[in-house]
């Protein structure tokens, strides 16, 4: 049997598993399923309780006992989908594509992390400490699992995410982080025809401050800001009382969201409409994922390997989040997409590129002979 046949075979159990987010027990077996992977080429395996709105994460490592880790492969084990979902379309090959829910987000990824462990050299092995976490809602963000990743990621030299290269086959080695903002404008109805200066215009304030926010993107350092929703108004012969604004701010460096923010904050203690106050409000953040000097050399050791497996790696930079940027907070390198390529995700044309699928086993365990 092939390693590709090997690992369809070990995908399949994966694929046809209803595991959204919401299904605790779905994503919980996942994990028991991964749990007997590991185990079976001797990892130590951790079935992890992340509290009571998700299901259970899984930590396999070679040396449990170690303080650190020269490599962490990181994978979600939740999907997007709905109940059902794996049943009504079930894990099937066409040609060079795999069909499926989760084939590639992340189902291959983080089956993928099992095949270059299990295929990885003895002496490797023993040189190295190896951990493997898989969370159980990244699709959803995270937000049981972050604190526990990056408890385990900062004990890291290198971090590895399996989400899946891009359909191309590009890796990812740097992603923006990702600010986002309400700010709420408050002015005084009053009719638009009988009294409007009685009235203070929450919408006049809204656009002219979203119009400066707008201003503060900067095309060189690659920081953007984008007023996406402006709310407000209740009939076009009211002068509005209320209006919100949603902004999304995203940025290569943490330093950069930093001004970033100060500058969003300033321009919300001007006065955009007389009459009209506002606040803002930080909504979410995730922190970047940069190209840091260490990660630069993560990403040559990276190439090597691809080079010596026989092909060519191409890069990045991408302005979405995953958990890498999480991970990247500790300040270790991180990169992301070292899974087999996919394409379609989230939807019923998801795939899996079994052209890649070897290659990608075979180069993440080269790696492990690099570091």
């Amino acid at each position: 049997m092939t390693m590709l046949q090997e690992y369809l075979k070990d995908l399949e159990p994966l694929v046809n598993l209803d595991c959204g987010t919401h299904n605790q027990a779905g994503v919980t077996r996942a994990a028991e399923i991964m749990k007997g992977y590991f185990e079976s080429i001797g990892f130590t395996c951790e079935i992890i309780d992340l509290g009571p709105t998700v299901g259970k994460g899984l930590l396999a490592r070679n040396k449990p006992e170690a303080d650190h880790y020269d490599v962490m492969l990181n994978g979600h084990l939740d999907t997007v989908f709905e109940d059902g979902t794996a049943a009504a379309r079930p894990l099937r090959v066409e040609g060079d594509r795999a069909y499926g829910p989760g084939c590639s987000d992340c189902k291959g990824g983080v089956l993928a992390a099992y095949y270059a462990c299990k295929y990885a050299r003895k002496e490797d092995l023993d040189r190295l400490s190896i951990c493997c976490a898989f969370n159980p809602d990244e699709e959803t963000g995270s937000k049981a699992s972050t604190k526990w990743l990056c408890e385990h990621g900062k004990r890291a030299k290198n971090v590895l995410v399996l989400e899946a290269a891009r359909a191309g086959g590009e890796l990812v080695r740097s992603r923006k982080g990702v600010g986002t903002y309400q700010v709420t404008f408050h002015g005084v109805a009053a009719h638009a025809g009988n009294n409007p200066y009685d009235g203070a215009n929450a919408n006049v304030a809204a656009m002219r401050f979203a119009l400066a926010a707008y201003e503060l993107a900067d095309r060189e350092l690659g920081t953007t800001v984008n007023p996406g929703v402006i709310k407000g108004g209740s009939a076009s012969n009211v002068i509005p009382e209320l209006c919100t604004v949603d902004i999304d701010t995203r940025y290569w460096f943490d330093e950069h969201w930093v001004e970033l923010d100060k500058k969003l904050r300033e321009l919300a203690e001007k006065t955009w409409a007389e009459g009209v106050t506002q606040e803002i409000a930080l909504k979410g953040r995730s922190p970047a994922m940069p190209l840091s000097e260490d990660t630069k050399e993560l990403v040559a050791k990276i190439t090597e390997a691809a080079r010596l497996e026989g092909f060519e790696a191409k890069w990045v930079d991408a302005g979405g989040g995953s958990d890498g940027n999480h991970i990247a907070e500790m300040r270790v390198p991180v990169i992301d997409g070292c899974a087999p390529a996919g394409g379609g995700f989230h939807c019923d044309k998801e795939f899996l590129r079994l052209d890649t699928v070897e290659e990608r086993i075979r180069m993440v365990s080269r790696f492990f002979t690099l570091i």
